[in-house]
């Protein structure tokens, strides 16, 4: 049978057919097939047992490591195992999770070997705490080998393995996917998400990263971008943060190098923004040390200092622990102060106006200024950040501008910065061009904190017409290991309205090498060539500069203080073209204060001949809204030859914008050694000082009274030396409150009992030596008391040519309604000039008088003490009965025609009539009778007799002779010759009889003169006098009540009639 029959023959046979051949085999053949079909079986049954042997040996391993797992055996081959829903940990917050996990195995004789792990949807927990990895109860089962951390040699397929891991930054959740040998040819992806991730006071939000992850030689790479949309580190923002890495782990994880660029979108903080940030970094190193390359930059940054274009940043840096170092290089380009600071510079810029470095601070700020408009800076530099303190030094440095200013920073060890201990100096700086002053400086210090020593060059800086040279500036080591900086200063400038040339002062500055500076803490000498202040000139001068405190200036953490003082203070010079002279005994001027403080000053200005002079027992003030103000006490002057001074002037002062404003009170007293006028006093002066120009008001006042004098209005210019002053009289009300001898010792003894009103105005010009006066005062219907008798109804107008010595224009008129001298006259018009040295020219005075004239001859009248003035009035044509009806004579008739002078003189004992004559005309003769009632009284015969022969007679010829002082005893001569009886009179034979003799009568009366006449009425008419003199008897006679006297008969005649001489 073929084989193909064969094949088609019945199973049954075939069979039949094996087993004959397997009988033919030799026994041994037949007990190892036997053996291996037993084998075989014992196999079939345990594989058909597989899963629940494999269940058991599973549970009681995770049993061992006390970790609580469920899972489902899905396939277990020989070296594939599956398992399913795998859960491991707390079924409800698991640590592991898996949909599936497939196991490759590899047996040897050895045991099994994990060969490779596939894996479907993984999610795993996990936590880093204090930087080890932990995750829960797959921690259980790991392998404690204590080998070093390594990549185990297994093939690793994950399609979707995911993982939360809880850091102390916050929470990261990380998705893995890929295949391959895990120690040497694995790919895949891993993407990195995280929502929030703080440390401190930074925090990065909205963080996501993909990276490609390739294992070679056990060495994971990741590639990739890692993105923030924001971070934040204290108040600086970095938005859409981007970090291209490209780094490799060492194969036990213990190292790791690469790079990462970085790239920003923009950076903002409190004090800087930058846009378009980009760099790169690369590192290399180990968990104890790692070092690498930095460089950065970024375009269009801005801080509240500056804005730029570009900045980079250059450099190595290394991380050791806690410690980084990072030295590199520096740069910006087309750096501009932001505006703010560039106002800040130009403002302080005119800081310093008014005062002599005023162009030079000028000048400084706007080179500073120019520069800071484009910068480029770059330098040196090394940092270092230890915990708690972070070093800086910069090293060769340099600052240039488009302006041409250029600062340098080199040699030695540059600037350092600790934040512990401060700043150390060790190098050269060197400033120049762009307008800034040159300047080479040397410094060195051996620590922090320590004396600089050293030495600064400075080239004579000058700007418009102010400069500034300093000798070699020195630094040294003072005794009490503080630094010492000493020059020579040397300024020319103008200041405010003046100017001050090659004004020395050495300088000597103490710095504690931290916030302290004591400049000039001794006495220093000032000289200085010129000084001007407007039209004053001061020549060469020297003083001493004494420290007000411990120092000239102080700087420190309390702010500016000292002050200056100085004694003995002389300055010489010309104001204009007159000599000046300033002293004070000592000054003051305090800075922590701005108190100005100045003792016994004295100014003289002019020659010797026509000196000006002021001096205040105090002056003080301070600094107020940019300005100097105060008060002043115990002031007193003289503005040249005007002769008035002041004294006893006090007020308040201010200077500002270089004026003087002074507001107070003063007394003004007349110059001369004769006062012409008593002291007045103001207590509203204004005065200013301002564009050379003097202007000053005020109002003079009585000092008792209040009496308001004048209105006084001042202007002075300084350059020319010439000015005015104008007074305005509102009016002076004389009255019993106030009398003209309480404004002038001129009028005492010569006027009193002034009742009237005063107005007008004088005008005080000068002009070098030359000062010139003149008004106009003008008084209406005044009365007064002269020594020649009251006055009423006086007006007139005077001008003066000259005020301050009172000269008055030729051909003055005055008109009096009335003069009383004894004799009443009225209507008179007076005709005058006043004159220097207190003198009156009389041109002549006119009165109509009892039908004729009295008339005041021209004289010049001298009112200085001890001096005489004499009048001469001359009377013409006076009708004697209208001068009896004048004066009330209703008793008394009188005929005749009087002519006569009365020389009168005045002086310090008063007035008197010197050999005064009135004489009746020639011509006719006159007659004088009684014509009132004659009293009824028995008389007597011969009384009767001789009163009615002698009641009317007729004279030939009156001759009156007077001499005697008017307030005293005048002595009157009476002459009567010629007498016979005039009509009326009673005749008989013995009075014919005597007519025919002839008679003479000489009269002499002693009595004051204004009682002679009042003695010829009484002779006939007694009730005047008892009109006069009963009340004065009556209040005698209450006060002293004498005894009654005796009852005697009353003669015919009232007695004041009877023994009169």
């Amino acid at each position: 049978m073929t084989a193909g029959s064969d094949d088609l023959a019945p199973a049954g046979s075939r069979v039949r057919r094996r087993f004959a051949r397997f009988r033919g085999l030799d026994p041994v053949a037949r007990w190892a097939i036997g053996g291996a079909l037993c084998v075989l079986a014992v196999l079939i049954v345990v594989w058909s047992q597989r899963r629940p042997i494999a269940a058991g040996f599973i549970d009681r391993a995770l049993a061992s490591r006390q970790v609580a797992a469920q899972y489902r055996i899905a396939d277990i081959g020989f070296n594939r195992q599956r398992l399913t829903d795998v859960v491991i940990g707390d079924p409800s917050h698991p640590d592991l999770v898996a949909d599936w996990v497939e196991v490759t195995t590899q047996v040897g004789l050895s045991g099994a070997t994990v060969t490779g792990i596939r894996a479907g949807a993984v999610r795993v927990r996990g936590a880093l705490v204090d930087g080890r990895l932990a995750f829960g109860a797959l921690d259980r089962l790991l392998p404690a080998s204590g080998k070093p951390l390594a990549l185990p040699a297994l093939d690793l397929e994950v399609a979707d393995g995911r993982l939360r891991l809880t850091t102390p930054l916050g929470i990261v959740g990380a998705k893995l996917s890929g295949h391959g040998r895990l120690d040497n040819g694995f790919t895949g992806n891993l993407a990195l998400v995280a929502e929030t991730l703080a440390n401190g006071a930074c925090r990065a939000e909205r963080i996501a990263s993909t990276l490609t992850v390739r294992i070679t030689d056990g060495q994971p790479t990741l590639r990739g971008p890692v993105r923030a949309g924001t971070v934040h580190c204290g108040d600086t923002v970095v938005s859409r943060a981007v970090a291209e890495i490209d780094a490799t782990l060492g194969d036990r994880f213990d190292r790791w190098r690469g790079r990462a660029d970085l790239s920003a979108t923009s950076l903002r903080s409190a004090v800087a923004q930058g846009q378009q940030l980009a760099g790169t970094v690369d590192f290399n190193g180990s968990p104890k040390s790692t070092s690498g390359g930095v460089a950065l930059s970024a375009d269009r940054f801005a801080t509240d200092l500056a804005r730029g274009v570009t900045a980079t940043l250059t450099g190595r840096y290394r991380v050791e622990g806690a410690v980084l170092k990072l030295d590199g290089h520096a740069a910006g380009r087309r750096i501009a102060l932001t505006p703010a600071w560039q106002r800040r510079l130009t403002g302080w810029g005119g800081s310093a106006a008014g005062t002599p470095v005023a162009p030079l601070v000028s000048a400084m700020a706007s080179a500073v200024g120019a520069a800071a408009r484009s910068l480029s800076v770059e330098t040196d530099f090394a940092v270092a950040r230890r915990p708690g303190d972070i070093s800086i030094e910069l090293a060769r440095s340099r600052l240039g501008s488009a302006s041409g200013a250029r600062l340098t920073l080199s040699g030695g060890q540059g600037i350092r910065y600790d934040s512990q201990r401060g700043v150390r100096i060790d190098g050269m700086m060197a400033i120049a061009g762009g307008g800034l002053p040159e300047a080479a400086i040397t410094l060195a210090q051996t620590a922090p904190g320590a004396p600089v020593t050293g030495t600064a060059l400075v080239r004579p800086y000058a700007a418009g017409d102010a400069r500034l040279a300093l000798s070699a500036v020195k630094f040294t080591a003072s005794p009490g290991g503080a630094t010492r900086i000493a020059t020579r200063a040397t300024l020319s400038g103008p200041f405010a309205g003046g100017r001050i040339d090659a004004a020395t002062l050495p300088v000597e500055a103490l710095w504690d090498g931290h916030q302290s500076w004591r400049i000039n803490t001794g006495c220093a000498p000032l000289d200085f060539a010129r000084l001007q202040l407007s039209t004053l000139v001061i020549g060469p001068s020297r003083m001493t500069l004494c420290p007000e405190g411990d120092a000239l200036l102080r700087l420190d953490s309390r702010g500016i203080g000292g002050g200056v003082r100085t004694r003995g203070l002389r300055l010489a010079g010309k104001l204009g073209e007159s000599p000046i002279t300033i002293a004070a005994d000592s000054a003051h001027y305090g800075l922590t204060a701005g108190a100005l403080d100045a003792r016994a000053v004295a100014v003289g200005l002019g020659n010797a001949e026509r000196r000006s002079q002021v001096t205040l027992a105090m002056l003080d003030g301070r600094v107020r809204d940019a300005g100097l103000a105060g008060r002043f006490t115990g002031g007193a002057g003289r503005i040249g030859r005007v002769p008035l001074l002041a004294s006893a002037a006090d007020g308040d002062w201010r200077w500002q914008g270089g004026q003087l404003a002074v507001n107070g009170g003063l007394t003004l007293a007349d110059a001369d050694a004769e006062p012409r006028f008593k002291p007045l006093v103001s207590r509203d002066v204004v005065l200013t000082l301002a564009d050379n120009h003097i202007v000053a008001t005020g109002t003079l006042r009585h000092p008792e009274t209040g009496t308001t004098i004048t209105r006084v209005a001042l202007a002075h210019d300084l350059a020319a030396g010439s000015g005015h002053a104008d007074l305005i009289v509102d009016g002076i009300d004389f009255d019993d409150r106030f009398q003209p001898d309480r404004l002038t010792r001129l009028t005492y003894g010569v006027i009193a009992d002034v009742v009237g009103r005063v107005t007008g105005e004088g005008h005080v010009r000068w002009s070098g030596d030359t000062v010139t006066s003149d008004g106009v005062f003008r008084t209406t219907n005044a009365s007064l008391a002269a020594a020649f008798g009251p006055v009423a109804g006086l007006s007139t107008e005077i001008r003066f040519t000259d005020l301050l010595n009172l000269v008055s224009a030729p051909g003055q008129v005055a008109t009096v309604a009335s003069i009383n001298p004894g004799v009443p006259v009225v209507d008179g018009v007076l005709r005058y000039q006043t004159l220097a040295d207190q003198r009156v020219a009389i041109a002549g005075a006119y009165w109509p008088f009892a039908g004729g004239d009295l008339v005041l001859e021209p004289t010049i009248l001298d009112f200085t003490e001890h001096k005489e003035r004499r009048l001469t009035f001359r009377v013409t044509g006076v009708d004697a009965g209208q001068f009896l009806q004048q004066f009330d004579f209703k008793n008394l008739d009188a005929t005749g025609i009087f002519d006569g002078v009365l020389p009168m003189v005045f002086d310090q004992r008063g007035g008197r009539i010197e050999n005064g004559r009135l004489a009746a005309r020639a011509a006719g003769g006159g007659t004088i009778a009684y014509v009132g009632e004659v009293s009824q009284k028995d008389l007597g015969f011969w009384a009767n007799m001789a009163f009615q022969a002698l009641k009317s007679l007729r004279y030939r010829t009156l001759d009156i002779v007077m001499n005697g002082p008017l307030a005293g005893e005048m002595i009157t001569e009476v002459r009567f010759a010629g007498i016979s009886q005039g009509a009326g009179a009673k005749r008989n034979f013995l009075i014919r009889r005597l007519q025919k003799l002839p008679l003479v009568f000489n009269v002499r009366i002693e009595a004051p003169f204004r009682q002679l006449i009042d003695s010829a009425q009484t002779l006939y008419d007694p009730k005047r006098l008892i009109e006069r003199n009963l009340p004065a008897l009556i209040r005698a006679q209450n006060e002293r009540r004498p005894p009654t006297p005796p009852i005697v008969a009353p003669p015919v005649q009232p007695p004041e009639s009877e023994n009169k001489p």
